[in-house]
């Protein structure tokens, strides 16, 4: 555990050896979930991995507002205490967005960016994406509906994450597998923090990230599924916005490419964050 500045404790690990690189999750509100990736990167990196505040095993100082700029610091606060002068940056899908603003505001502190399954500047994903989830829950979507909108004991709770992200995987029977082992990462008792989710989301509104990822000068490399029921082209905008930014879209991959393509996603982030 990490305290930082406001009393807050950060769960966190580290694996491997080599030059340091962080990952950040997604959600927002969920836990690190992301010990699959670390596995495939820990025998060529130090990966160091957490849950974002009020999410998982951490704990919540600051009355229950989250901010981006809070994020930021806190990122920037479990480099500190790891002793890490520079390292690369790894962000899968809200992560991602985390990720690059980090690097917008500490780029002296960053080597590199991997922003794996974000989904663009502003909310252009949304509509399409809702549509294909919706479409690939199929007979499943009046379930998901029906417990979407009442409180949820924790056998309903895993249920409905499980057709929750079902459709974030390729279409086919290996999805339902994946989705379970995406909740088997969840600590015991671990709920999704709302509160956190709906002010970051939010607040992404507040700063234009077009005009933030002009002026970074690092190297940005997206990792993108084409099966991501997020679809890849959102982040075309942003792509064009980037002075260093490059992107992979991986064939028969969702929204948590290193699940079905491991070794082609080692190998890019190998190659983007190479000191």
């Amino acid at each position: 555990m990490i305290r930082l500045t406001d009393g807050t404790q950060l769960w966190t690990t580290a694996s491997g050896a080599g030059p340091p690189i962080v990952l950040c999750h997604g959600g927002p509100g969920l836990w690190d979930y992301l010990g699959p990736l670390a596995a495939l990167l820990d025998d060529a990196f130090t990966v160091i991995r957490f849950d974002q505040r009020g999410c998982g095993r951490s704990t919540d100082r600051g009355g229950g507002r989250f901010t981006i700029a809070q994020a930021v610091d806190d990122l920037d606060q479990v480099r500190a205490a790891y002793g890490v002068d520079r390292w690369g940056v790894v962000g899968h899908s809200w992560g991602a967005e985390l990720a690059l603003r980090y690097a917008v505001r500490s780029p002296d502190r960053v080597t590199g960016v991997a922003y794996v399954a974000g989904v663009g500047a502003g909310d252009g994903f949304r509509d399409r994406y809702i549509a294909e989830r919706q479409r690939r829950l199929g007979a499943d979507l009046s379930r998901w509906t029906e417990l979407a909108d009442r409180r949820r004991g924790p056998a309903e709770e895993r249920e409905w994450c499980l057709l929750q992200w079902r459709p974030d995987f390729s279409p086919g029977p290996a999805a339902a597998g994946h989705a379970a082992a995406l909740w088997a990462t969840r600590p015991p008792d671990a709920e999704v923090n709302v509160a956190a989710s709906q002010q970051l989301w939010a607040e992404r509104r507040s700063e234009d990230l077009l005009t933030l990822a002009a002026g970074l000068f690092l190297p940005v490399t997206m990792l993108l599924g084409a099966d991501d029921p997020r679809p890849w082209q959102a982040t075309d905008s942003l792509l064009a916005a980037l002075p260093q930014g490059d992107r992979i879209v991986f064939d028969a991959a969702g929204h948590a490419p290193w699940v079905e393509q491991p070794a082609a996603v080692r190998d890019a982030i190998l190659t983007a964050l190479a000191p």
